[in-house]
Formats: C-alpha cells, sequence, structure tokens
C-alpha cells in the first residue's frame, strides 16, 4: 500500500509535499545522490538506500525517546519525517521544510455551558462527517468515555453498527486493578452496545498470537514499539477489515481534554515529558562506551525543552495558564502524534488494510479545545469533565462516570513468562545488538527479580514485560533490517 515518489533534482518545476495538521498520515522523505524520496512508509526509502545505518542520533531516539520519537526525525541516519503542519518544497536540487499551520490562540469569554454545549457541537459534527464514506463503517468500542460517545452517535445514524472491542487471553482470570486500569473494557463495552442496539464483536487474541504480532508490529512501524499493544491493535484491525475499509476510533481525545493524569498531578513540574518519567533508569541500562556517548537525559530534556519553547501561548500572561497550555501543546505535538503514528501503521498493516478515522482530531474541535481553559476540562477534579457533561444523557451514566482507563495491554502470567523466555532465548547469542548496547548483567537481573518497574518503561502501561518486549523487538529489528549501527 506505501506510495513512493522518486523525484529527480535536475526536474525544473517545483515539488511540494505536504503533511496534514495533526499527523493523522505519516510521511517521509531522503536524500539519494541526485533524487528526493518521498514515501509514506520508511521501509520504501530503506528498499531503494540499499542500507539503514543508526548513527549516535537514530540510539538517542530508539533508547532515550522510544518508542515515540522527536518530531522530524527517524532513527534511520538520513531518513526524516516530514512534521506535522509542514510542506516540502523542492526545485533545483534545493528543498526547504515550510511550517504551514500552527495552533491558533485567542481568548475565549466563555461560560461552562456555552463551552459544553460547543463541545457537543463541534464532536457531533466531525463524527457525522467522518461517517461519510462510499463504503459502510464500523466502530472501535472499548467502553471508554470517548469510543462510547463515537458508537452512540454512528449508532443513531445508520441502521445498524458493528462495534469491535479487544481482550486478551487469561485477562479474565490474571486482571488486578492497579492507578491506570481499574477495570476490564469488556463489561462496559457490552453495556453501551446493549443500551445502543450494537453488535458487539468481543476480538480475544491469544498469547500465541500476540507473540507472533511483536514481529509483526516491527515491520508495520520499520521499528521498536508498543510491543502488546501494537501486536493486539494488528489483530482487531484485522477482524474489522474483513467486513469493513473504514472504522472510527477514540484517539486524540485524552490529549485534547486533560485525560491523563500527568495533567492534574506535578508531572508539568519535573522538566520531563510525563510519558518518559525514568531517563536515568533507561541510562543506567546502557554498557559504560553508550552511557558516556549518548548522554540520553540530556539529549531527552533538550527536546523537551524545544517544544516548551515553541508553545502557541501569545494570549497568556498568568503562569499557571502557561503551564497548563504547555502540557496541551507536548501532549498534541508528542503524544498524540505518537499514538496516531501507532494506529495508522497497525491498522494499514493490516491484512486487508484498515483505514482508522479519529473525530476527535478534527481541526475545529482541536483548536477551540486547544484554547479552552483547563479549569473546565479538570472540574471538580474530574478528568475530561466537560466532554462526560456534554454527553451525558447520550450515554449510559456508568460509562460517563467511569474512571479514564488507556488502550489494554496483557495481564496474563503466561504471555509475561513467554517474552521473559524469548529474551532470555535472545541473549543466549552473544553477537546479539542487546550485548553491544546494554550492560548484560543489569538486563539479566531485570529477568530474574519479582520486583516491577518503579515507573513505566513509557505512557501508562508499558512496564516491565513490555519493556523486555521492547528489547526482544530490538534485536528482531536490527537482524531483519540488516541494520548497521555508526559510531
Amino acid at each position: 500500500t506505501t506510495e513512493i515518489y522518486t523525484l529527480s533534482l535536475h526536474d525544473a518545476l517545483p515539488i511540494y509535499a505536504a503533511r496534514d495538521s495533526f499527523g493523522v498520515k505519516p510521511l517521509f522523505y531522503s536524500l539519494i545522490d541526485n533524487d528526493i524520496i518521498i514515501s509514506s512508509e520508511i521501509k520504501a526509502i530503506l528498499k531503494l538506500k540499499g542500507e539503514a545505518i543508526v548513527d549516535s542520533e537514530g540510539l538517542k531516539e530508539l533508547i532515550g525517546m522510544g518508542p515515540s520519537h522527536s518530531i522530524g526525525k527517524t532513527i534511520y541516519k538520513g531518513i526524516y519525517e516530514l512534521p506535522p503542519g509542514a510542506y516540502l518544497k523542492y526545485q533545483d536540487g534545493k528543498y526547504e521544510i515550510v511550517k504551514y499551520y500552527t495552533l491558533p490562540t485567542y481568548k475565549l469569554n466563555i461560560s461552562y455551558d456555552e463551552a459544553k454545549n460547543k463541545v457537543r457541537e463541534l464532536l457531533l459534527d466531525a463524527i457525522k462527517r467522518q461517517m461519510i464514506s462510499d463504503v459502510d463503517v464500523a466502530t472501535f468500542l472499548s467502553g471508554g468515555l470517548d469510543s462510547s460517545i463515537i458508537s452512540t452517535i454512528v449508532a443513531k445514524n445508520k441502521k445498524s453498527l458493528d462495534c469491535y472491542t479487544i481482550d486478551y487471553e487469561d485477562n479474565e482470570k490474571d486482571f488486578k486493578p492497579n492507578e491506570f486500569e481499574r477495570s476490564r473494557d469488556y463489561d462496559y463495552a457490552l453495556l453501551v452496545s446493549n443500551d445502543i442496539k450494537a453488535n458487539l464483536h468481543r476480538v480475544l487474541i491469544d498469547n500465541d498470537t500476540l507473540i507472533n504480532n511483536l514481529k509483526r508490529a516491527v515491520i508495520c512501524k520499520d521499528g521498536p514499539g508498543m510491543t502488546d499493544i501494537d501486536s493486539s491493535m494488528i489483530y482487531i484491525a484485522e477482524e474489522i477489515s474483513k467486513k469493513y475499509k473504514v472504522a472510527l476510533s477514540g484517539e486524540c481525545a485524552d490529549e485534547l481534554f486533560g485525560g491523563y493524569s500527568w495533567f492534574y498531578t506535578k508531572a508539568k513540574e519535573k522538566n520531563t515529558f510525563p510519558w518518559i518519567r525514568n531517563l536515568k533508569d533507561r541510562e543506567n541500562l546502557l554498557n559504560e562506551k553508550w552511557k558516556r556517548k549518548l548522554n540520553i537525559s540530556e539529549y531527552v530534556k533538550n527536546e523537551y525543552l524545544m517544544s516548551l519553547n515553541e508553545t502557541p501561548i501569545s494570549n497568556l500572561d498568568n503562569q499557571l495558564e502557561i503551564k497548563d497550555r504547555q502540557m496541551t501543546y507536548l501532549n498534541i505535538r508528542y503524544f498524540m502524534t505518537n499514538l496516531l503514528d501507532r494506529k495508522d501503521r497497525m491498522t494499514m498493516g493490516a491484512n486487508p488494510p484498515l483505514e482508522a478515522r479519529v473525530p476527535f482530531c478534527d481541526k475545529k474541535l482541536v483548536e477551540f479545545l486547544y484554547n479552552l481553559p483547563f479549569k473546565y476540562k479538570y472540574r471538580f477534579k474530574t478528568e475530561k469533565k466537560i466532554l462526560r457533561d456534554a454527553f451525558s444523557g447520550y450515554v449510559n451514566d456508568s460509562v460517563i462516570n467511569r474512571k479514564k482507563s488507556p488502550y489494554p495491554k496483557s495481564n496474563s502470567k503466561e504471555y509475561e513468562k513467554r517474552v521473559k523466555e524469548l529474551l532470555k532465548e535472545v541473549l543466549k547469542d552473544k553477537n546479539s545488538i542487546l550485548y553491544e548496547l546494554f550492560d548484560i548483567d543489569k538486563i539479566n537481573s531485570l529477568i530474574e527479580s519479582n520486583e516491577e518497574l518503579s515507573t513505566p518503561w513509557y505512557g501508562q502501561l508499558m512496564r516491565k514485560t513490555a519493556f523486555f518486549a521492547y528489547l526482544y523487538q530490538i534485536d528482531y529489528w536490527y537482524r531483519e533490517y540488516n541494520i548497521r549501527i555508526e559510531d
């Protein structure tokens, strides 16, 4: 499905390539000799380049920012991401990247009730417009607030609706509530589907498929990613695409409405990306050579400070409001973009491909919410309060009041055991790239320890098992892509 454009640098006419405002779809480019290559997937560029090189900056991205990445960069030397809201212009052997879109800033003199009604109006319009298609549409339904709103509105506007929810083998017996996952999705998805008279499909992924898809996820992303939640995304996408070509999904709501705990805790005072809170742990797992050479903490800190400095805040002078706006911008520009990238890569990498549409990423809605005071989003110490109130009466009260729960991961003890075994098997080979990069004694100690990581490796759910799977993916990626590490 990849489209590739190879453009000769001696062409007289100017060539333009543009990416959407928020990064819903990926786009990459690279210079090779006298040509420029533009592609929706990195693998196409690698094929034409004939080599895959990762230098020190690529390793900083892989280990410091991973599984996300800095805006405009990839882990590969000489291959770049066209940033969201930018276009590339090239002519007569020269190219430039031009930013065509910046989030607008303006004062919103609006009451809470007026804002609530505006949220409802904008989101209803976005969902209805994204339903329009020459083919029938389905929805992802987790039973969380965002997907439940989308599924409810879609169901009200079509004769019948198929909704799909993911579940993992063993989760029913091995699930234990934690600070992020307080309840299982399926019970709520069933409740919503019954309310809206939709057909709910429980997509159960077994441990064999989940593990096998760890490699498939690397191929879809062209690098290590978010491990089991990538694996399961491929699987549910393929189940949907047996019948549908388009499905609506709830991504972007948490970044825009303040759904994550780091919006209203002291995370904004930590001077780092709140979803990468363990930089010292990451650094300490490297061997001495790469620990000194990469200086990951400094690299990530600089990326963080740069993003703060580019936050559009021209209409603000209150320091608390500025911090809230900066946190929203960080989430839109980095965390949201990474989740959008994941959604596109895994769904379009399914067989057959599935187009996932994201109504919450509608431009009018994003701009309104960017300028909406945070006190409306986090009201009465309730995250996403204005979204809950906007659709109270539309969606079942149990879902309206449900605590935020992320896209689920596997809680299977058997899956955890098998991931450890996979990593142990990889470490039997002293030629593994893991020996080149990491302190293997520390990795082995982690494997043998029963203690969990003090903070997630990434985001909210990528804890120790996900970190082991990430290491396993690094080894596979290095071998499969014939990577050359450049000192």
